[in-house]
């Protein structure tokens, strides 16, 4: 048996146009809303700089570079950042602080790490070292144990980006920061 349609049905087709005022209403009422309301966030980038990786070579050229490289002074620069402080030095001496035993740059008497200190530390090391020959007077290694919070290393990589010197122009301290690990 086959479908019969309702005899009462009218399909009759009617010729309307679609109205969008209302949508359009709403648009000019939401997107300033949403434009107003929206949270603005600032990011900002610090750039990290890789070490090279170290490849094994063959041939004669290899050792008259590893000549020149041994010639070339180095610097070295390893801020260090413990629950204690932050420590500076470099694979043959400490910078000294405060107390002899402890770290460079001790804690605030809050128990805060006092980041104004550590740049005073860094810009006098900075003056040291600048025109002295070391190929890499720009470059500091960052080292942290393992549950000092995120923003505290951010906080010390804001303070080793740049400096401003007497005249208030903006000059580079140490921007090539490079991470390495506490071995415990």
């Amino acid at each position: 048996m086959a479908f019969k349609p309702s005899l009462r049905s009218n399909n009759e087709e009617v010729d309307m146009e679609l109205d969008i005022r209302p949508v359009m209403n709403l648009m000019v009422v939401l997107i300033p809303l949403l434009i107003a309301s929206a949270e603005w966030v600032k990011l900002s980038i610090i750039e990290i700089n890789v070490p090279p990786a170290k490849t094994a070579g063959v041939g004669s050229g290899e050792s008259d570079q590893q000549q020149v490289k041994e010639k070339q002074l180095h610097l070295g620069l390893k801020i260090a950042i413990a629950h204690e402080g932050i420590t500076i030095g470099n694979a043959v001496a400490l910078l000294a602080g405060d107390n002899a035993e402890g770290p460079t740059v001790g804690l605030t008497a809050d128990g805060k790490y006092d980041f104004a200190k550590l740049r005073e530390k860094l810009i006098e090391l900075k003056k040291k070292v600048l025109g002295k020959g070391f190929v890499d007077e720009n470059r500091a290694v960052i080292t942290a144990s393992a549950d000092i919070p995120y923003q505290t290393i951010i906080d010390v990589m804001d303070n080793l980006q740049t400096y401003k010197d007497a005249e208030g122009n903006v000059k580079p301290l140490f921007p090539e920061i490079n991470f390495s690990k506490i071995m415990d």
